[in-house]
């Protein structure tokens, strides 16, 4: 049977409450046009190990977004779509399972589209004033040189910060908001990931004993959960980032049984209601039609791997796998003949009619009397729930074999070996799962990103400064006379708010 792939399924009841925990977001500016990115710099107690972040209208949340925490500390974006109506937001932030937090007000322009917020317009004959010089700050100061601008960080501590300049006009609000109001709690607990929960439902669920969720093309997220009497469960994962796909597969019951799984969702999906209206006025035209050519331009992006948290090891990369490249031999048309004239480490035999793999256990072959174990085979990283896919899969699709001889335990279950058929799509293609494993869209962590551009000319979400340090920021590419904000948020180790912010208009001294 062809595979489902499924919207995740809210189960209210799984998502259990927590204690309320402070979390702040800092972005790199306040206005945005649909499309465009919005940066994201999080801070929050040491201990979690990831954010929740909406941006949230009176009809509920128009774009989601998570970001992968580490010591209090984390950057991702939250993307606008494009057909975001015309309008003002809140972002709202939350840890999992806690409750959302009001954010900042955020402004989007949708220029390509007549669509507004409903009530939540209003056409004025004026524009708001434009901006004008300020300057205000804690812990940190700011030299404006030519074609740079020189941060100190005169704390006398060292500044964990995120970094924006951008550029001020007239869909700018007049104000922002700032960490300086921000107090850190305690740190908890170190998580390493998040849970996804669920539950097992079905004519045959109670027979299910566990889930397994895998994401294809990964070698490293791989998981088992038990289930509860009640059909639920709760699987501890590390952080998986991007937009991915997870198949579940429930364990303990034959592919043609009626028993599936269910995601409950990850985000709240939250409204905002008392928003402002948003003032707009034909003067803003010039500046709408700017921003709209930078965004379909787009901007330079830096994605911030190194700052990405330490994933915890995992059995594929604890010990160096056999790996057969299949083009590097004759290719053969039935994966038992693979097995038979390539891989001297698997085997494919039947048992009661059913196809079962085993591998060889080294040990074994140093006593002088070589013995095969049960073996969990893998397409792309997927465990195949019935060996009989695999013994009917296509070698011609198939790039790699690696096989891995060594003890794996997956769940409550022990094998002597893994074999993971690595394909040249990396998705699983041609693989017919039974009915009752499903694939459900899920969203992962964002990456941090540094952004440069015509509008944000400069945006680092994860900065440190030493104390008594400085750090330059470039500004080559800003406009004579036009105005221009620098804006640095930002925590010491105790948990001291720093903040800096100046307006100024660019050729000024």
């Amino acid at each position: 049977m062809m595979k489902k792939i499924l919207t995740a399924i809210f189960l209210p009841f799984l998502c259990l409450p927590l204690l309320a925990q402070e979390l702040y977001i800092a972005t790199d500016k306040a206005c945005y046009v649909a499309g465009e990115s919005i940066g994201c710099s999080a801070f929050c107690a040491p201990g979690h190990s990831v954010a929740m972040v909406e941006l949230a209208g009176p009809g509920g949340a128009a774009a989601l977004s998570k970001i992968a925490m580490k010591d209090g500390r984390g950057a991702g974006e939250l993307r606008i779509p494009f057909g975001t109506p015309t309008g003002n937001y809140r972002l709202m932030a939350y840890l999992p399972g806690g409750t959302p937090v009001a954010g900042p007000v955020i402004s989007v322009f949708n220029t390509l589209s007549t669509d507004r917020v409903k009530d939540g317009v209003e056409v004025v004959s004026k524009a708001p004033d434009g901006p004008r010089s300020m300057e205000t700050g804690y812990g940190l100061a700011v030299d404006v040189k030519g074609d740079s601008i020189v941060v100190h960080n005169i704390s006398g501590d060292v500044a964990s910060v995120c970094v924006s300049l951008y550029r001020e006009d007239s869909l700018q609000p007049a104000s922002r908001s700032s960490i300086a109001g921000f107090r850190r709690p305690d740190a908890v607990d170190p998580s390493d990931g998040e849970f996804i929960r669920g539950r097992v439902t079905g004519a045959d669920a109670a027979w299910v004993t566990g889930v397994i969720l895998a994401v294809p093309g990964s070698k490293t997220d791989c998981y088992h959960a038990e289930v509860q009497e009640d059909g639920t469960f709760c699987a501890k994962t590390e952080n998986i980032f991007g937009d991915v796909d997870i198949v579940c597969i429930p364990v303990g019951v034959e592919m043609d049984q009626d028993a599936h799984v269910e995601l409950a969702q990850s985000f709240v999906g939250t409204s905002a209601a008392g928003l402002p209206k948003l003032q707009i006025a034909r003067s803003m035209e010039a500046d709408l039609l700017r921003r709209t050519a930078a965004m379909l331009n787009g901007v330079h992006a830096d994605t911030l791997a190194v700052s990405l948290p330490v994933r915890a090891e995992h059995f594929f990369l604890e010990r160096e796998c056999i790996s057969y490249v299949l083009d590097d031999y004759t290719r053969f048309p039935t994966m038992e003949e693979v097995f038979v004239e390539i891989i001297p480490q698997v085997k494919l035999r039947h048992k009661g009619g059913k196809p079962f793999i085993y591998t060889l256990i080294p040990s074994s072959v140093l006593d002088g009397a070589p013995r095969w174990g049960d073996a969990v085979v893998m397409v792309d990283g997927v465990p195949a729930p019935d060996h009989s896919l695999i013994e009917s899969y296509d070698p011609a699709i198939v790039k790699t074999i690696e096989v891995y001889p060594y003890k794996y335990r997956l769940g409550a279950v022990d094998f002597d070996g893994v074999v993971n058929l690595v394909t040249f799509d990396g998705r699983m293609p041609g693989l017919l799962l039974p009915d009752n494993v499903r694939i459900y869209g899920f969203h992962g962590c964002s990456l941090p990103r540094i952004l440069t551009g015509s509008e944000t000319l400069f945006w680092h979400p994860l900065m440190d400064i030493p104390a008594g340090g400085s750090i330059t920021v470039p500004c080559s590419g800003a406009i004579p006379e036009a105005f221009y904000t620098i804006s640095i948020e930002g925590l010491s180790p105790s948990g001291l708010p720093l903040y800096f912010r100046k307006t100024f208009r660019n050729g000024e001294k």
